[in-house]
């Protein structure tokens, strides 16, 4: 008889042949993997047919609210196959003594990739002028083209992927000002990156990036009053959280030239209303959340997940703990 069972809900896996290969090493600890329903975005009602019997879950972006933590009696620990995890109510799960990680730093490198891959689309207006040659233009098609080298670069948010944007501008020969709340000036000073102000990382960006997790805090930090502050000719690119951008401000703002161009990956509810006006516009680029998912990325985040049950049903505590206080609780449990 198995030692417990985890459900595999992140559809990451389907993209490789042996996806059980992952997955081994809890395998061989006794566990039964199921990964039979791995959808990703799944209703609640979903997610409570799938967890009856569950121990431990490696979660997509399945939500796991109070409800589905109450009908799901026997979870012990939900490790999250990514770094955001707004999808898990907190207190929730620790009021039921439910350990919940995250796959922090797993997917830097691809996020940044992606972010570079939105730049240089947007800036050198790739998908524009590759639809315009398929239509049989070729002059009429020739604009100047915005350069990266030498341009102001702004990173909100410099945790783990803002730090790996910054590595990769160094080789664009850019200028790199950052803020985040927290000012690891060591890393920054190594990195030739400077702190500013929110205010001045608004107003000097040729280039600004959000990087930032989901917060009451930063919440459409990036507004109508943000976008108005900003120069008319900069770019911005959200590829951390949806909601952290007011998505009908920034359509306003690029279709009155308030700023010049955008790349989106993240949108406020997913899959996004396609009737949006930003989909109907032609200086932003789009795609569909998917920064995180280079081929690396994936290995590097479901290996670091099945580590965190792993060491958890080895009585070790997981190294990207988002709740430590519920081990408060478990002690708590056990007296």
């Amino acid at each position: 008889m198995a030692k417990g069972i985890v459900w595999v809900g992140t559809p990451f896996i389907l993209n490789f042949e042996n996806p059980m290969e992952f997955f081994q090493p809890l395998v061989d600890e006794g566990l039964e993997v199921r990964l039979d329903e791995c959808r990703g975005q799944m209703p609640e009602e979903d997610v409570i047919k799938c967890l009856p019997d569950v121990t431990a879950v490696i979660a997509g972006a399945e939500p796991y609210t109070a409800r589905v933590i109450e009908n799901a009696p026997h979870v012990q620990i939900i490790a999250r196959a990514g770094v955001g995890y707004n999808n898990v109510e907190i207190p929730a799960a620790t009021a039921r003594g439910i350990v919940v990680t995250n796959a922090a730093g797993q997917n830097s490198a691809s996020v940044a990739e992606h972010l570079f891959g939105h730049m240089i689309g947007i800036c050198r207006r790739i998908g524009w002028l590759d639809r315009g040659i398929r239509r049989g233009l070729w002059r009429e098609i020739q604009p100047a083209l915005r350069p990266l080298n030498g341009m102001t670069l702004g990173i909100l948010g410099f945790g783990n992927i803002g730090k790996a944007v910054a590595k990769r501008a160094a080789a664009f020969e850019m200028e790199v000002i950052a803020n985040d709340i927290v000012e690891d000036k060591e890393t920054a000073a190594r990195l030739g990156v400077r702190f500013v102000s929110l205010e001045e990382l608004a107003r000097r960006s040729d280039y600004l990036t959000c990087h930032v997790p989901l917060t009451p805090e930063t919440t459409r930090i990036i507004d109508r009053g943000f976008l108005e502050s900003m120069k008319p000719d900069a770019y911005l690119f959200n590829i951390s959280r949806g909601p952290v951008l007011d998505l009908d401000a920034l359509a306003e703002a690029l279709r009155d030239g308030t700023i010049c161009g955008a790349g989106v990956d993240v949108y406020p509810e997913e899959p996004p209303d396609f009737s949006h006006p930003i989909f109907s516009l032609e200086n932003v680029v789009l795609t569909p959340h998917l920064g995180g998912r280079g081929e690396d990325a994936i290995r590097n985040t479901l290996g670091h997940s099945t580590k965190c049950i792993l060491d958890f049903f080895q009585g070790r505590r997981p190294e990207t703990v988002i709740n430590p206080e519920v081990y408060e609780v478990l002690d708590g449990q056990q007296e």
